[in-house]
């Protein structure tokens, strides 16, 4: 009698993120020859430093159409042979792969892997490693058994999923309702692109026989070629408790044994029912069981939150820390009990609104790269830039250009200056306003025409500072302890005068903004002015330093903010962090990594949501909520 083995197989796959692509590729054969020759192949891939967007998955695609072209397109040799060829092949044509594949070829399974995933099996209820990835080509291979459970998995997938919740998606052996458990931990999460899986299923079925008609004519038999099946190197067993016996049965007729039926018969019954109610006993003592670990898991979830809502107005930090612990807690014991879950979500939705209303910090390791300036002309270089309606205004003072990019379209446009040195850039209405060597440049954007409308004045001292509101123009001088005001006329600005009604010490100002009042960055604090007068203004709620002191800026140089923004934006390249602080003072989160450190300006549109950074030749972008 001969078998069939069919398998049933389900995926998760992480969400693409620029540079990091995952897959998976399932491929049964119709053509006789090579599901013969070659079997079914499964297998996941995953790339690192794979470019962005369509990049990413054209380079993917292409690579698993590579292993496929490898391994199906010729069909000499081994089935084992030509698997560890193929991947050999593609991994010396492509760096930075992880690669986890299998064939299953009639009762036997093939298996190779690069990298750091792994394959797991199931069987008679017992879970094992079969093949876990590592330096170089691994590979090995066994028999298959019906009811076999199979995960092929990336390394990332493993490490995120756990052998706990593992353990539970694969109890009932059915490859949907595991991928209902796992999925939720993989998709839509950050971080996740690494991690990619295959659930399979395998199932032993009779093939059915073609037998002829009496009436036909037998065809002559033709002498049947093996098919070119290595010798597996090893069985995928594993020990079971108990043996089969086999024992003579005597069969005897009459009265006697007819009587004996019955005592079968009966003793047969008796013991299905204590079979019954022994396996009835035994799953309501793991379901009570189960229930009572969840409904721990629970309590424990209630007084974290509880401790996470009474420090977090204090120590919003550990209040997000706390959180977080509450939310696993509650995924945990849903997990375990069905009956529990309801009670979790509602936990888990309380400490979402939570965390949401904490002020948190982000981490952005790997930042999206808005623009690359050498696209809008080669050799580009970014001093400084700031926003007119959609468009940042890009001041490249070695190639004396001012580059106007629309935000939404990625559109753009070139401006030609005269402008020696320019080191400063705001806007006013339709001009762009440049501080160069000469004083201060207006540029027309109607017909790009530049000259200088304030020309250096002997009273500047250190001018670090350079902003515009209503029609007029500001200047902070930390030198001179002032902020010199400009204001606008019909033919261009009149006379200087000192916007200050008050005497602050101005010594340490690095940078100032303007939404009515004026915002002065200095390198531990912000000063508010509001018509001319300096205003109480103090950072409250700031996060905790690892000595529990509240943390402070360490280089800030830049502050945005403008009337249509809620919050001040900080740059702070000293420690790598952008700062987002309420016009109360209270601190609302930051953007933490250290690519932030060779960063030089910023510039944030609430309405979108972004946060735009220039770092020389790259604008980078942080989406914000």
């Amino acid at each position: 009698m001969k078998f069939n083995y069919i398998l049933q197989t389900a995926k998760v796959v992480g969400t693409p993120t620029d540079g990091f692509w995952s897959q998976v590729h399932t491929f049964f054969p119709e053509d006789k020859i090579k599901k013969e020759k070659r079997g079914d192949l499964l297998a996941i891939l995953v790339i690192s430093q794979a470019g962005e967007g369509v990049a990413a998955v054209a380079a993917g695609r292409e690579i698993l159409g590579r292993i496929h072209e490898e391994y199906y397109g010729n069909l000499d040799g081994s089935a084992c042979d030509r698997l560890k060829l193929a991947i050999e092949k593609v991994s010396q044509e492509n760096d930075n792969l992880e690669i986890v594949a299998g064939v299953v070829f009639g009762n036997v399974l093939y298996l190779a892997t690069l990298g750091g995933g792994k394959v797991l099996l199931k069987r008679f209820g017992q879970t094992g490693v079969l093949i876990s990835g590592g330096e170089g080509l691994k590979s090995t291979s066994g028999f298959l058994e019906d009811n076999d459970l199979l995960v092929f998995g990336s390394a990332k997938f493993f490490s995120a999923v756990g052998d706990g919740v593992l353990r539970a998606a694969l109890e009932n052996n059915l490859v949907d309702e595991a991928v209902e458990i796992l999925a939720p931990i993989i998709l839509g999460r950050g971080e996740m692109s690494k991690a990619a899986a295959i659930i399979v299923s395998v199932k032993k079925q009779e093939e059915e026989e073609i037998r002829p008609m009496e009436e036909s004519v037998p065809e002559p038999k033709q002498e049947e070629k093996p098919l070119d099946i290595p010798p597996v190197k090893k069985p995928f067993r594993l020990k079971l408790p108990f043996k089969n016996f086999r024992k003579p049965i005597y069969v005897k007729n009459g009265a006697e044994t007819k009587k004996k039926r019955l005592y079968f018969l009966a003793s047969l019954v008796l013991l299905s029912l204590f079979s019954l109610s022994l396996f009835l006993g035994i799953k309501k003592r793991n379901l009570d069981r189960k229930e009572t670990q969840a409904r721990n898991l629970l309590k424990q979830a209630e007084e974290k939150l509880n401790q996470s809502k009474e420090i977090a107005a204090s120590n919003p930090s550990q209040g997000k820390v706390l959180g977080e612990e509450v939310i696993r807690l509650a995924d945990e014991a849903a997990l375990i009990s069905k009956k529990n879950s309801q009670e979790a979500s509602v936990i888990k939705e309380q400490t979402q609104n939570l965390l949401s209303s904490l002020a948190t910090e982000s981490l952005v390791n790997e930042p999206t790269v808005f623009m690359d300036l050498n696209l809008i002309i080669d050799g580009a270089f970014g001093n400084a830039f700031t926003l007119i309606d959609k468009d940042l205004v890009i001041l490249d003072s070695g190639k004396k250009k001012i580059y106007l990019l629309n935000f939404e379209k990625k559109s753009n446009k070139i401006i030609d200056s005269s402008i020696e040195k320019g080191s400063l850039v705001t806007i006013l209405a339709e001009k762009v306003l440049v501080m160069g060597s000469e004083g201060i440049w207006e540029v027309l954007l109607s017909d790009q025409k530049s000259s200088v409308k304030i020309k250096t004045d002997s009273d500047w001292q250190e001018v670090v500072g350079l902003s515009s509101f209503g029609s007029n123009v500001y200047l902070l001088d930390k030198g001179a302890n002032l902020i010199w005001r400009y204001s606008g006329t019909e033919s261009g600005f009149g006379k200087k005068a000192n916007w200050l009604v008050d005497k602050p010490d101005l010594g340490s100002a690095v940078s100032m903004a303007i939404d009515g009042s004026i915002w002065v960055l200095e390198k531990d604090k912000i000063l508010k002015f509001t018509f001319g007068k300096q205003e109480s203004f103090s950072l409250t709620k700031m996060p905790a330093s690892p000595r529990g002191e509240p943390e402070n800026f360490g280089e800030p140089i830049k502050i945005w903010t403008s009337a249509d923004n809620e919050n001040l934006y900080v740059l702070d390249k000293g420690i790598g962090k952008i700062w987002v602080i309420a016009k109360n003072g209270e601190y609302r989160g930051s953007f933490a990594g250290e690519w932030i450190k060779s960063s030089s300006d910023i510039v944030t549109v609430e309405g979108s949501k972004k946060i735009f950074v220039l770092s020389g030749t790259k604008i980078y972008e942080i989406g914000i909520k």
